[in-house]
């Protein structure tokens, strides 16, 4: 229980300052007070806050423990290429394109470090994606020329590999190789590429992604594009699944 007084004392200050911006009028701090108060096993059971608590929680649970999808073999992550950010990048990519008729990116891109756990081979419960993806980044479409797309390719053979869809290349000595968009060569335009938030705001050392020609956001989250994703697979009766398609490999 202590953890639900801690954030039921958070939640009240939270709605304090809500409140308080609201209110056209301007306050002062005259004096404050800071009080240390031990959270141990020495506070008391509180059934009224239990009680108040439970029905919310009994809710929230019954909607995480949903299922949502079945997967046919366990996803994991790995590099250069693998099933988990394969499967990832390649339902970003197709889910990102029926959002925005003005926009049609080209390629995806997913940091497979953010992909937090495997997917486990059966039911895929909505509380395993946030598993999967715990973090609040929306996806964002990026302009990039055919010199920024090199880059980050290029950045990409560098450590190894990452999540990509859309693309292919080849890593020889560090440098991206034989690369194709939409198995055509690159060719002299600009290329949408769909990441996320983090990615694109320079996470994870994607620097490349800072100086894109252009920016705008898609208004999704990834996580809800999982969810979604997985629920239209199931809609179709279809299982998850993933496969290894050489779009990063060792040239060496």
């Amino acid at each position: 229980m202590k953890f639900f007084k801690v954030h039921i004392i958070s939640l009240y200050a939270l709605l304090i300052i809500a409140f308080s911006a609201c209110n056209s009028s301007s306050y002062k701090i005259s004096n404050s007070e800071v009080n240390y108060i031990l959270i141990d096993s020495l506070v008391g059971y509180d059934q009224g806050l239990e009680d108040e608590i439970k029905p919310y929680r009994d809710s929230l649970k019954a909607e995480m423990l949903k299922v949502i999808g079945t997967a046919a073999e366990e996803l994991t992550g790995g590099l250069p290429e693998s099933l988990l950010s394969n499967f990832v990048c390649d339902l970003v990519l197709e889910e990102s394109r029926s959002l925005k008729a003005t926009v049609n990116p080209d390629v995806s891109i997913v940091n497979v470090k953010g992909l937090r756990i495997p997917i486990s081979k059966g039911p895929i419960t909505v509380e395993s994606v946030f598993q999967l993806m715990p973090f609040e980044n929306e996806l964002v479409y990026l302009t990039l020329s055919k010199q920024q797309i090199t880059e980050l390719f290029n950045f990409m053979a560098s450590v190894g590999g990452d999540g990509i869809a859309g693309a292919s290349f080849g890593i020889k000595n560090k440098q991206a190789v034989d690369v194709k968009v939409n198995g055509k060569a690159l060719e002299d335009r600009e290329y949408v590429v769909v990441t996320s938030d983090y990615l694109a705001d320079g996470g994870d050392h994607f620097t490349v992604f800072q100086s894109a020609i252009a920016r705008e956001g898609s208004g999704l989250k990834v996580r809800d594009a999982i969810v979604q994703h997985i629920q239209k697979q199931t809609s179709a009766n279809k299982n998850i699944e993933s496969q290894l398609d050489r779009r990063i490999y060792h040239a060496d």
